[in-house]
């Protein structure tokens, strides 16, 4: 039991270990929630993969970009108002001297074909969760 606990614990320190500076989120779009959680996202997976949040000292720099975000109406009402988007989200996290892109697409729909902020920010935190696991898996390479 002890043994299996040790070693888990050093995989895990092994995986990613030190200090990661998240200096912010280079987003061009209109859409503050998106920098936000993106920003939200990249700190939990350096988190969760053995990492800390500091930027004192000899810090690895993270920088994350938002390359795509777009949305591209799919379905309408009988009054010609888009009720149904995909939404389309490409970005690039930067770690050091590494650096990687991620990218998806989730469709989202608005109940009364108006516009809409928490469809939307739904949609943003749907496909997040859904690519989380490929940032994990980029962050331990």
């Amino acid at each position: 039991m002890w043994l299996a606990f040790l070693l888990l614990l050093t995989l895990n320190s092994l995986v990613l270990s030190g200090d990661f500076c998240i200096r912010g989120v280079e987003n061009d779009t209109n859409e503050p929630y998106l920098s936000y959680a993106l920003l939200r996202t990249v700190e939990k997976a350096i988190l969760e993969s053995g990492g800390r949040l500091n930027c004192r000292g000899k810090a690895e720099e993270v920088s994350v970009r938002v390359v795509r975000f777009e949305e591209k109406p799919i379905s309408y009402t009988p009054r010609q108002r888009v009720n149904s988007y995909n939404l389309y989200l490409t970005f690039e996290v930067r770690v050091g001297e590494r650096k990687f892109s991620l990218s998806g697409v989730v469709p989202y729909s608005l109940p009364s074909g108006g516009l809409g902020d928490i469809p939307r920010r739904k949609a943003i935190d749907d496909l997040l969760d859904k690519i989380y696991w490929n940032i994990l898996q980029n962050l331990r390479r």
